[in-house]
């Protein structure tokens, strides 16, 4: 969206689109606006969209392209429709600033600017009226035949995430009061089961509002919310996210049932790492609406920002549960947006020399590709120093890996994980509402311990709790709960019987289902795990220190607060046979389960309980790896000599250089490309 770099047709971004067709790409995505259409006076003109595809084919006669049609209304819109727009709990929206010169559509939206709220039916009708103008327009046109498919945008960066999430607490605009009225109508039916679901006899749907800040910031558990107590909020962060990924659905469909032959619809849905620890305000929390869609044919988004995943040494992983996605036959697609060394520091994402970009380059394209799914080239344009990619070195490189990706792709997809980590959506709405006050949920189990499982050694799937039941279990070796606070006692029932089994390993975090939806306490612990478990008030920095094992979050703690004065109460739950928090391994039945009250942050934790489960470890120097379609991908940060255990029984000895990324055939031990 950036001026200069957005239009297909200008200077920069035909020589960027020339220069990828030369390689062989023939599949171009774009963005259009409705500013750039839909005006004031009522007209509707679809000519700037047909230009953006006419620069690709012009240039790429047999090329496609994938239209990100932004369904945010124009800035005018907003001035005419007040009582649609979206409202904070800790501000009041304001007009977006004048700012000088051509600007970029998306500049304003982590501001708490005024924007449709996702609740406003006024926005859902004008926007669907105008899709399918724009849709019998161009179905209509010699460029409509080059469109193979179209995502519908909106949201913070057209990500849909809630405007300015971030930093800001929505949404509390007249609309969203209605909607969070109809959500409780249509829950609890009446005052009397909304009174006895909250706790208070005094709640009536009809006078129910959004909650405040002081409702937001004060849970009262923890870093957990009671969930009778603080149902009120638990029940709006649901009817908030069902309102966005009803649209996202809303919009493939229309899309679908109005282009008059197949195309392909998909959306960025599905965020679940690198969220700033604000999912409950604007992450991906409705995912099971997302997947069952038949509407929906893909879901995406950008590589995960973290800097310890973008850095050298990181996995450069994708944000999703690509595992989930593909259980309900949908394509995982991620967004590569890392800069080279001419691109311009932004988001987390480090810029480095030639070489160690290149290394980045094919480290972070090979991982949706091992793991099954595909992934577009971003270049954020001029503002950004544009054509990113546009450097010999780089060129040769893409090139040399869509020469691999081809091969893979005319086969079977090989899937060796025998891993499985497990990530809950539903435990957002029980906790605290930001990292500075919940430090484990997020900040520990997802951005810190799940980059650590990625340096284990061993190739793994990621999937949502939602999904256990209908993912096939028989194939890992060891489970990981990498989050599961918030177990029902059908999910606790469905672990006990058919995951702990079949002599599998089972590793658990924190306070494995210490809510049960409706009820919280270490009794519901004893019921997820087997252990017996006590609670154990702390405002230190959590650690173990015991049984020869030391880790803790220190690190995380220096980045999250100013002062150890500033800690949170963040309750830890022990065995009581310890009294103290360690590290607890026993049988249950014909599984194995393990305990640990703090969250791993070092690799080699989870290389011992992998090894211990049976879990193939082709490598334990803590290198970030990626395994599948016959290719292990390897990302080092300082090089070495490795050791290599292939499937097939055998050794590869190989030295990495520093900042490496290799591609090795995991079956022979042939080296794919490196240098």
């Amino acid at each position: 969206d950036c001026p200069g770099g957005r239009l297909s047709y200008e200077e920069v971004p035909a020589h960027n689109i020339r220069q990828f067709a030369r390689i062989g790409f023939r599949l171009f995505q774009l963005d259009i606006w409705l500013d750039d259409m839909w005006f004031e006076d009522g007209t509707f003109d679809i000519s700037m969209a047909r230009k953006q595809i006419k620069g690709v084919t012009d240039i790429c006669p047999d090329g496609k392209v994938f239209l990100r049609f932004h369904t945010t209304p124009p800035k005018w819109w907003n001035h005419q429709n007040a009582d649609q727009l979206v409202d904070y709990a800790d501000t009041m929206a304001t007009p977006e600033k004048e700012l000088p010169g051509p600007q970029r559509y998306l500049i304003q939206d982590l501001d708490p600017v005024y924007r449709h709220s996702f609740a406003s039916w006024k926005w859902l009708d004008d926007s669907t009226r105008m899709l399918i103008r724009f849709l019998d327009g161009m179905s209509r046109t010699p460029e409509g035949k080059s469109l193979a498919g179209i995502q519908p945008a909106t949201g913070v960066y057209g990500e849909h995430h809630y405007w300015a999430f971030m930093n800001h607490e929505p949404d509390t605009g007249i609309q969203m009061q209605n909607a969070f009225r109809r959500y409780l109508k249509d829950k609890y039916g009446t005052d009397k089961r909304l009174q006895a679901a909250w706790g208070n006899p005094a709640a009536a749907i009809a006078a129910s509002t959004v909650p405040g800040m002081e409702e937001r910031m004060n849970n009262r558990d923890g870093i957990f919310r009671d969930p009778v107590k603080e149902r009120n909020m638990i029940d709006y962060y649901d009817c908030q996210h069902r309102l966005v990924a009803d649209s996202v659905v809303h919009f493939c469909r229309v899309i679908k049932e109005s282009w008059p032959s197949p195309i392909i619809t998909g959306a960025f849905y599905g965020y679940y790492t690198s969220v700033f620890g604000r999912a409950a305000a604007g992450g991906h929390l409705c995912e099971q609406t997302i997947l069952n869609s038949p509407y929906v044919d893909c879901m995406c988004a950008p590589q995960a920002y973290d800097g310890n995943q973008r850095q050298l040494g990181g996995a450069g992983a994708s944000r999703g549960m690509l595992e989930s996605a593909f259980l309900h036959g949908k394509l995982w697609l991620d967004e590569m947006d890392q800069p080279v060394h001419t691109g311009t520091v932004m988001g987390g994402m480090p810029v480095y020399g030639v070489n160690e970009s290149k290394q980045i380059l094919r480290r972070n394209t090979m991982f949706p590709i091992l793991n099954g799914g595909g992934l577009w080239y971003y270049d954020f344009g001029p503002y950004n120093n544009s054509g990113w990619w546009t450097h010999k070195v780089y060129e040769d490189e893409i090139s040399a890996l869509k020469e691999t990706i081809e091969a893979c792709r005319m086969k079977q997809h090989d899937n060796p994980a025998d891993v499985l980590l497990v990530f809950d959506t539903e435990v957002f709405k029980y906790t605290a509402y930001n990292s500075k006050r919940d430090p484990i949920t997020d900040a520990a189990c997802i951005n810190t311990s799940y980059t650590m499982a990625l340096r284990s050694g061993v190739a793994v799937d990621s999937i949502y709790l939602s999904d256990l039941e209908i993912a096939d279990i028989s194939r890992y070796k060891c489970i990981v709960f990498m989050n599961a606070f918030v177990l029902t006692p059908g999910q606790r029932a469905f672990i006990s019987d058919k995951v702990c089994a079949d002599g599998r390993h089972v590793l658990w975090f924190y306070a494995p289902g210490y809510i049960d939806g409706s009820t919280a306490g270490v009794s519901n612990i004893k019921e997820s795990t087997g252990l017996d478990i006590e609670k154990v008030a702390n405002r230190r920095v959590p650690s173990v220190k015991a049984d020869g094992v030391e880790f803790d979050l220190y690190e995380l703690y220096e980045k999250l607060y100013e002062s150890p004065s500033s800690y949170p109460s963040v309750d830890l739950f022990v065995a009581k046979a310890k009294g103290k928090p360690s590290i607890i391994c026993e049988k249950r039945g014909d599984g194995t389960v393990w305990f640990s009250p703090v969250p791993f942050t070092a690799f080699s934790l989870f290389t011992r309980v992998f090894r211990e489960s049976g879990a193939h470890i082709y490598c334990d120097e803590g290198d970030s790896m990626v395994a599948g379609a016959g290719i292990l991908s390897i990302h080092t940060k300082d090089g070495g000599r490795r050791k290599i255990n292939l499937r097939n029984g055998g050794v590869l000895e190989t030295g990495l250089d520093p900042a490496e990324t290799i591609l090795i055939d995991y079956n022979s031990g042939k080296i794919l490309h490196r240098g």
